[in-house]
């Protein structure tokens, strides 16, 4: 009995190895598609790289949620040189889906050394049928260069504990709405000028005053990942803020749970 145990045991982790090499694979398969637009737009500029590795139906925001391939292909040609970079991925059980975040940085030209805006974008991707990885949504969050510091790639790793439990459409849009947001201590959490910070880290609690109004989500195939994004209302001491968000969600211990929360304010 304790061979018959034992061979169990083994036959059992190495399944999970080779789950996890492939899952691993797949997740650099998606932050290098990430790499890929960057080294696009470096080489043949922003619009040229969005038109490139956006999704047909993908959405930006301009601040509105916007068609990202017309709107891009429209725009007068731009010499400023946009770069980013992925801090952090996290891919699906499905692999065809997933997310990656870092710093960006725009500059008048790739020769100049003067950073001239930076911030934090949030990108959701997902694998068409041809194989190639297009960006979803894409949301980028905007603070001072001076806040600019380089970020290690830091993969989401697999957990071993993790069951295949698909998450339900309706408990998502229901938590989207609440105006307290079920955080996990990993959740980043993104605020106009300032550097995302991960839930454990922050000094105080985020705000539980924003009214949110959903106006779009997705699924993964899985069902254990997904993105809402939709219009904000917020009262400040300077009057009422508006504006758009893009959260990511994960089922964690069997529940809808914040891995990434964008707030960006309207331009006035």
């Amino acid at each position: 009995m304790r061979i018959t145990a034992f061979l169990l045991l083994a036959l059992l982790l190495c399944a999970f190895q080779i789950a996890n090499t492939t899952r691993d694979k797949a997740l650099e398969s998606l932050a290098n598609a990430e790499r890929n637009f960057s080294a696009t737009s470096e080489a043949k500029g922003l619009n040229y790289a969005f038109v490139e590795h956006m999704a047909e139906d993908g959405l930006v925001f301009a601040p509105k949620p916007t068609n990202a391939k017309k709107l891009h292909a429209a725009a007068p040609a731009s010499t400023v040189y946009l770069s980013w970079y992925p801090a952090y991925a996290d891919i699906s059980s499905s692999l065809d889906w997933g997310y990656t975040t870092g710093p960006y940085k725009l500059k008048p030209s790739a020769e100049d050394e003067k950073v001239l805006g930076a911030g934090f974008y949030l990108s959701v991707w997902r694998k068409q049928p041809d194989g190639q990885w297009k960006v979803a949504i894409d949301m980028g969050n905007s603070f001072s260069p001076s806040l600019l510091k380089e970020e290690t790639y830091q993969p989401t790793p697999a957990d071993p504990k993790a069951k295949k439990v698909k998450g339900a459409k309706e408990d998502l849009l229901t938590l989207d709405m609440q105006q307290v947001q079920p955080y996990s201590d990993e959740t980043l959490i993104y605020r106009h000028g300032e550097y995302p910070y991960k839930y454990k880290d922050g000094v105080i609690e985020p705000a539980s005053n924003v009214v949110y109004t959903n106006l779009g989500h997705e699924l993964s195939p899985a069902a254990d990942m997904a993105y809402t994004y939709g219009s904000y209302t917020q009262p400040t001491s300077k009057g009422e803020e508006a504006g758009h968000y893009l959260k990511v969600w994960k089922l964690l211990d069997g529940k809808w749970q914040l891995v990434a929360h964008n707030l960006v304010p309207d331009r006035k």
